[in-house]
């Protein structure tokens, strides 16, 4: 009797967050719309998971974006990159909260970059690029956002060479750092500003289960 009410319990549960999930998608839609004039929820797979180490276009949730920027400051002088960018929904948050800075996001599948670059056209502060993220120069920017876009072998690849060509300071905010985010814990020159968990906002889920995201410092002097 007590396996089957864990069970009917279990189930329970999962219906809700799933429930919660199509709601907390409902109104990210909503939200879209009035800053993009279309969606950005659907998720798209990664053309490119096998050959290249990409991950697939995944919208993150407004919820978890608030907390994630919550406290954060960015200023006019400021240059912020989202790697892996997708449809460019952290872009389209940052527009929406004003910050001055100058946006731009890169995405490797050539589709998704375009359904990007069409809604963020009337936007003159954001730039979305189609291309490889590791052809980039990185000294052109002092914050990179990170929404796990490479698998883990992949993201290795891309903090070393990160590390190698950077000349100044940078923010990382790791968001889904589970997988690969340890890599940075006992390496020179970057320290951790702050690390939290994401699981539900507001009643609601917005995950199956809890999404850890990380902020960094990278400092090249320190190396």
């Amino acid at each position: 009797m007590g396996n089957n009410k864990r069970t009917i319990g279990k189930k329970i549960k999962r219906k809700y967050i799933g429930a919660s999930m199509r709601i907390t998608h409902f109104f990210d839609g909503r939200k879209d719309k009035k800053i993009c004039g279309c969606s950005l929820v659907k998720y798209v797979p990664s053309l490119y998971r096998e050959t290249m180490g990409a991950t697939g276009s995944e919208a993150t949730c407004y919820w978890a974006l608030d907390k994630i920027f919550e406290g954060e400051s960015f200023d006019k002088n400021d240059s912020f990159i989202d790697v892996g960018c997708g449809k460019g929904r952290v872009l389209a948050y940052m527009q929406s909260k004003g910050y001055p800075c100058s946006m731009t996001g890169i995405e490797l599948n050539s589709d998704v970059a375009a359904y990007a670059q069409k809604w963020a056209e009337k936007y003159d502060n954001i730039t979305i690029l189609n291309g490889n993220a590791f052809e980039l120069d990185y000294n052109e920017y002092t914050v990179l956002f990170m929404g796990r876009p490479f698998e883990t072998e992949t993201f290795y690849r891309f903090i070393d060479q990160l590390e190698e060509k950077l000349t100044h300071k940078i923010r990382l905010f790791y968001w889904w750092d589970t997988q690969s985010g340890a890599y940075l814990e006992e390496r020179k020159g970057w320290t951790q500003k702050r690390r939290d968990w994401i699981f539900k906002s507001h009643g609601l889920y917005m995950y199956r289960c809890p999404q850890r995201y990380t902020i960094w410092e990278y400092t090249p002097d320190e190396k």
